[in-house]
């Protein structure tokens, strides 16, 4: 690993998402950078574990905000049975966005009712999709910023950047990361373990790259 954390942080993202463009890569370096160094995401095992997860919860670092287009009540159903019992329950919420996050994000996280509309403005936003107005709270008052323009700003890629890398440093990762635990770390960032395969080989190509094992 090299002494340069951009150029550290650019070749972990080669690894993890190589379909980015060597422009895109180097955009990204540019605004996490910062954020990581801050969150002291400066090891080969850090990095690694830290790029190659977002990796994975930005479909390649392609995408800043929970797609929450579906259309299939099936696979509404499939996603959220305690919320849609039946496929005519789901129905309404096909093709509907707005409508199914205010759903089934409602009255949870700190969120309000579905008429509030926290459902759709606290949904997966950033690299590590930050969910619900608690934790946007708490990235607000770490920002020193207004709640609803923390959600807009982590759509961006510094916002992005910055809620990935305070997230990480809110659930205390580092030392997960240290230990290369990367059933623990996706549970402490997913809530579970979906996707666990695809973002074992992201973590550990990124850490292959940076010369670790």
């Amino acid at each position: 690993m090299s002494s340069n954390l951009t150029q550290d942080i650019t070749t972990a993202l080669r690894a993890a998402a190589p379909k980015l463009r060597p422009a895109e890569a180097a955009a990204w370096a540019a605004a996490l950078a910062g954020p990581m160094r801050d969150a002291a995401i400066t090891t080969a095992y850090r990095i690694a574990g830290f790029i190659g997860q977002c990796a994975v919860e930005s479909d390649g670092f392609t995408a800043t905000a929970e797609n929450m287009t579906y259309r299939s009540a099936a696979r509404i159903c499939a996603v959220w049975p305690s919320r849609f019992p039946t496929e005519d329950a789901a129905a309404p919420y096909v093709n509907a966005p707005e409508a199914l996050a205010n759903k089934v994000y409602a009255d949870r996280m700190g969120n309000g009712p579905p008429e509030s509309g926290d459902g759709w403005r606290f949904r997966g936003l950033g690299l590590t999709q930050i969910t619900g107005r608690r934790e946007y709270a708490a990235f607000a008052a770490s920002m020193a910023c207004q709640i609803d323009r923390t959600a807009d700003w982590a759509t961006t890629p510094e916002g992005a950047a910055a809620s990935a890398a305070w997230f990480w440093a809110w659930k205390v990762l580092n030392p997960i990361a240290d230990s290369w635990d990367l059933a623990t770390l996706t549970r402490r960032i997913n809530g579970g373990l979906i996707g666990l395969d695809d973002r074992q080989r992201a973590c550990t190509a990124a850490l292959a790259a940076l010369g670790g094992r």
